[in-house]
């Protein structure tokens, strides 16, 4: 009888056990789970907060980007208008006499009447001005380019041909890009 007292108490012991054991089983489950869900919510904001830090930087890489791309082209569009105004001064000095010399004529008459003083010209500009100006006018050939600068004791008048094209240049560089990039 004792044995039996014995075995019974031993199932319910066994039995007990089982039941904590299942429920110490359910409560690991439970935060195993609670675990798992709070470690992929946290994966899931890292992984959130990741790209959004990489879209910033997407899109201010991307910015840089197209701001050096505007000054790339502005500085080519910059270079394109300089060597058409480069192939100008150059296309003028290598003009036939005759129509050089209208050109120098032009210059000519731009300036006052009652100029004196000395002119400073290019090798080829000053043949032909000493053929048009007044002897009073002294014509040396010392400038590295063509085209004049006439010097009197009140002001210089610059008629070099590059000064000349600088100054359209300024005037007409909007209309020039309109045509050459239209």
């Amino acid at each position: 009888m004792l044995d039996n007292i014995f075995n019974s108490i031993d199932e319910k012991v066994r039995l007990e056990i089982e039941k904590i054991q299942d429920e110490q089983k359910g409560a690991i489950l439970l935060l195993s789970k609670d675990y798992n869900q709070k470690c992929e919510q946290k994966l899931q904001k890292a992984r959130e907060d990741l790209l959004r830090k990489s879209n910033q930087e997407v899109m201010e890489a991307q910015k840089k980007i197209e701001t050096r791309f505007r000054f790339v082209v502005q500085e080519t569009k910059h270079q394109i208008l300089q060597e058409a105004y480069q192939e100008a001064v150059a296309r003028i000095n290598k003009l036939s006499e005759d129509d050089f010399r209208k050109i120098i004529v032009q210059m000519v008459e731009a300036l006052p009447s009652d100029l004196t003083g000395q002119i400073k010209a290019g090798k080829r500009t000053a043949l032909i001005l000493r053929s048009l100006l007044p002897r009073s006018l002294v014509v040396s050939d010392d400038l590295d380019e063509e085209g004049f600068v006439a010097i009197t004791s009140k002001m210089e008048i610059d008629f070099r041909i590059s000064q000349i094209m600088k100054q359209n240049r300024e005037k007409t560089d909007f209309e020039v890009l309109k045509i050459l990039f239209a």
